[in-house]
């Protein structure tokens, strides 16, 4: 068995995010992966088992990447509506600057390979899921059901996102600055 070389494994996942982008996950072959990429199909299951482990496994490489990049300087001290904050516009931020990750996951997220994905699996979901179970206990988010609250607090990102992205509107620092306010005022207890 060959050894695995880093550069093309990066090709093989950029030319695999590329593809998704352009065509959906219909359209596409490993063969059609490697033709793009310029390397053998050979290559590609030296990587990965078939089509389906390598989408999945680039699926769950990005929702990782998307996690880290959630999470960064998050502190256990913070408080709720702090670390709300830093998670949401870290979250945006890191999305904003890998468009293609987005693009990626949403159109992975409308196949039947989800299926396959526990969110639980994620650093990220499950660091919400208690943030919003301390909120709720200490009377500061209110007492909703969890997808009900990740929804209206963390959806609007994906919808902001693609609005940038066609040129909608501009998510400059004060855009993202208000859109948090948005998203934390509709979640949180008034008295807040």
């Amino acid at each position: 068995m060959r050894p695995k070389d880093q550069t093309k494994y990066n090709s093989i996942i950029k030319t695999s995010i590329e593809l998704v982008k352009d065509l959906g996950f219909t359209g596409i072959s490993i063969s059609k992966i490697a033709k793009q990429a310029n390397i053998s199909p050979a290559t590609i299951y030296i990587h990965f088992k078939n089509r389906e482990d390598l989408f999945t496994k680039l699926y769950t490489k990005i929702r990782t990447d998307m996690s880290n990049g959630a999470l960064q300087g998050i502190q256990e001290e913070m408080d709720i509506e702090e670390a709300f904050k830093s998670i949401w516009i870290n979250y945006f931020s890191f999305s904003l600057s890998h468009p293609d990750y987005l693009i990626y996951r949403e159109k992975y997220e409308q196949t039947p390979m989800m299926a396959n994905i526990k969110l639980e699996d994620f650093r990220l979901y499950n660091y919400i899921i208690n943030l919003f179970q301390r909120g709720i206990k200490e009377h500061i988010i209110k007492d909703l059901p969890i997808p009900l609250l990740t929804s209206f607090a963390f959806v609007p990102i994906i919808t902001l996102l693609n609005f940038h992205l066609e040129g909608m509107i501009y998510m400059d620092e004060k855009n993202i600055t208000q859109a948090y306010e948005l998203a934390w005022n509709t979640i949180k207890i008034s008295d807040h």
